[in-house]
């Protein structure tokens, strides 16, 4: 009797024993205290049916390529728990697919494949759903569009300088009130130049209209730009009770003496001239939202 009691004593210490490795003091089912290696495949088939040893798995493939995961069954072929991952280093996409009958999940509805895209990152884990057989999508990541650089900035319209209101225009940074942003990441104000709206009376130049405009040198203090394929995107803004409305066209983008200078013409377009007493020589300030574009 004493046998037997020993025997199941042992049996259940057995059944919950926790194991380490390279640990005299496991604190779970399996502790590992080192490195843990798996299986790793580099694939550039485009036909690939995902296989039991697989673990992690590369495509390094020319064209666009199909991995197809097991078929999910009963006892053996159940697969809970089982996860693959998959990166996608080539230049072309990979369609990741359930076997027939089987599904994939990324949400709470089930599809049939799901794309990874070129530099991107995909790990599935296989549920215990052995009825009709689900991969759960567990984690992704996408790529980050690594030809891409992009800045971004709201900077200032100043006052026109034959407004109601005027600022006069300056050159060499004579004027530091409508710079905007700090140390390293602000942007000055170097010159600012003002043309008054005109009107054509005589000659071929009648009835043709010249609108308010202005030019503006914008310089970041920042480290210059690589201004090399760099696109800059450029809209006005109007946040004041002013009814203005203004186009903002990019004139240059260059490094000079170290610092970056962008130049600018503002011009209004919502009239131009003179209505009941009010000039299209603008008294306010306004916005420039500016967006640089580095593609490389």
């Amino acid at each position: 009797m004493r046998k037997y009691i020993s025997i199941f004593l042992f049996g259940a210490a057995a059944l919950n024993a926790q194991v380490g490795i390279n640990t005299a003091t496991p604190n779970s089912t399996l502790a590992v205290n080192g490195s843990l290696r798996a299986g790793y495949k580099e694939v550039t088939t485009t036909i690939y049916p995902i296989v039991a040893n697989d673990h992690y798995i590369t495509y390094n493939g020319t064209a666009n390529a199909t991995f197809t995961l097991p078929v999910i069954g009963i006892g053996t072929t159940s697969y809970t728990g089982r996860i693959y991952k998959i990166k996608n280093i080539s230049s072309s996409t990979i369609t990741l697919q359930a076997s027939s009958g089987n599904t994939l999940r990324i949400d709470n509805t089930p599809v049939a494949s799901f794309v990874i895209p070129v530099g991107a990152y995909a790990e599935v884990v296989n549920n215990s759903n052995t009825t009709g057989g689900t991969w759960d999508l567990s984690f992704t990541v996408l790529p980050k569009p690594s030809n891409v650089e992009i800045y971004g900035a709201q900077l200032t319209i100043p006052p026109h300088s034959g407004s109601s209101a005027p600022i006069a225009d300056w050159t060499n940074h004579a004027n530091v009130s409508f710079d905007t942003g700090a140390g390293t990441d602000a942007w000055w104000i170097i010159s600012k130049s003002s043309v008054t709206s005109a009107f054509g009376t005589t000659g071929p130049s009648v009835g043709y209209t010249n609108s308010s405009r202005m030019t503006l040198v914008y310089e970041y203090q920042g480290a210059p730009f690589n201004v090399n394929n760099m696109y800059p995107i450029l809209t006005a803004g109007n946040n004041s009770s002013y009814p203005d409305v203004f186009t903002a066209s990019f004139v240059s983008l260059a490094n000079v003496s170290g610092k970056t200078r962008l130049t600018v013409s503002v011009a209004r377009v919502d009239f131009m001239g003179t209505n009941a007493g009010n000039s299209s020589n603008w008294a306010g300030t306004f916005l420039l939202n500016v967006l640089l574009a580095r593609k490389y």
